[in-house]
């Protein structure tokens, strides 16, 4: 079966094309240093918080291929980080690198979501030295969505290419995605 044809930016649905605009607004803001802008767009995100999500994740992802074509190692990943936050703390001063870790783990798909427990619907027999004790509770939407765009500026800069085929690709694979879910 031949993939499906790559989704173009003009060709997205009103919703899709709110979280494209704003992605490329708050990525020209970051790169630019400007503060407000950047909060601007990113309120913009958080209006449809969960797709921005997933497409601010697979673009990183496909960045991180990109840039890092041999794999990602731990001294790659705090590169990443250490690079992000000092070019972004002169504007953004709450930037914080344990939401990028959370940031790259997710979009490596590695990042567990929260604790199994009463208020997920899973039990768990309680365990000394449980492995989730470590586990920080999770950043919020606004938190991930700010350092997701800081770590999107960064990578863009590093590859030298636009925000739009990375949007794009993001866009075709949560089409892909979705297709695939529907029974």
């Amino acid at each position: 079966m031949a993939p499906a044809p790559r989704l173009t930016l003009g060709e997205l649905p009103p919703a899709a094309r709110v979280i494209a605009s704003a992605t490329t607004d708050a990525i020209a803001a970051a790169q630019a240093g400007d503060a407000a802008a950047f909060d601007d767009a990113c309120s913009r995100l958080l209006i449809d918080p969960e797709h921005a999500r997933v497409i601010l994740g697979d673009a990183v992802r496909l960045l991180l291929e990109e840039v890092l074509p041999d794999g990602v190692d731990g001294d790659d990943l705090r590169e990443i980080i250490g690079r992000s936050a000092r070019s972004t703390a002169p504007w953004f001063p709450g930037v914080d690198p344990g939401v990028m870790v959370v940031v790259l783990s997710g979009a490596l798909g590695i990042h567990p979501d929260t604790p199994p427990g009463p208020g997920t619907g899973e039990e768990r027999a309680p365990e000394l030295d449980d492995p989730w004790d470590a586990v920080p509770p999770r950043p919020s939407a606004a938190a991930v969505t700010q350092h997701a765009v800081v770590i999107l500026a960064d990578l863009l800069s590093v590859r030298g290419r636009p925000l739009r085929g990375y949007l794009e690709a993001a866009f075709t694979e949560m089409a892909r995605r979705e297709t695939v879910e529907q029974p």
